[in-house]
């Protein structure tokens, strides 16, 4: 018993210095993002979409995984700066930089949701000088072209201040991705917001940072595993 313990603590030991010699593979938590993609306690991610798939991508590259929360509108320079190897849940025009892009991963929409009540949003004209819920830091170009100077932004800091000021009534209409919105039904299925008009459907991906500790080869084999898999699939499901 006491041999087989031994040979247990070695092998443990082994396995952690050999992850340690490594290095971790270091992820952007953004501050401003909201369940179920980020959770957070204490401005430390804890759990959601975007620490799943962290957490299986580090196993599946033989390291362990580090996340740093930033500020919403920090993640872009971030990254640049290489104070992590990469960002999930991102798209090309969301954030500037010359990073290497992993294929697509989480499908999602971007939607105005509405309170009941409100005049219905059949086209994007129909906001044109109403009020929008959004987030300072997101861009919003799709509205941007074609509301010009009649988009009227309420600007929150995160997703989550977004989502507490439409459900207050603090405004009519919101800016949300689909899986917030269905998120937030599932937790409240007396949650009536109205999912008016999807602005835009599509699969959000994942941004690394190029010739750093870790190659985008190997990265993007892994990702492609994991998709194989199933990996990618099953923790999504968990959330829907």
């Amino acid at each position: 018993m006491f041999k087989q313990s031994l040979l247990a603590i070695l092998l443990l030991s082994g396995s952690g210095a050999a992850l340690a010699e490594k290095g971790a593979l270091r992820m952007i938590a953004p501050l401003n993002q909201a369940m179920p993609l980020a959770q957070f306690s204490k401005e430390k991610l804890s759990g959601g979409i975007l620490k799943d798939l962290g957490d299986a991508l580090a196993q599946r590259l033989g390291r362990q995984a580090d996340y740093i929360s930033v500020a919403g509108d920090q993640v872009g320079a971030a990254l640049a700066a290489r104070k992590a190897d990469g960002v999930c849940y991102v798209r090309p025009f969301w954030i500037d930089g010359d990073f290497h892009w992993s294929r697509p991963l989480i499908p999602d929409a971007e939607l105005v949701a509405s309170v009941p009540g409100a005049p219905p949003v059949r086209s994007l004209i129909d906001l044109r000088d109403r009020p929008v819920g959004t987030v300072a830091s997101y861009r919003y170009p799709r509205m941007e072209q074609v509301l010009g100077l009649r988009f009227i932004r309420d600007n929150s800091p995160t997703m989550e201040e977004n989502l507490a000021a439409i459900r207050r009534g603090d405004v009519q209409h919101a800016v949300l991705g689909r899986a917030i919105l269905d998120y937030q039904h599932k937790l409240d299925p007396a949650l009536a917001l109205r999912a008016d008009l999807v602005i835009a459907s599509f699969a959000a991906q994942c941004a690394f940072i190029r010739h750093g500790n870790i190659s985008t080869r190997e990265i993007d084999r892994a990702l492609d595993a994991m998709v194989a898999d199933g990996t990618v699939d099953a923790i999504l499901a968990r959330y829907r």
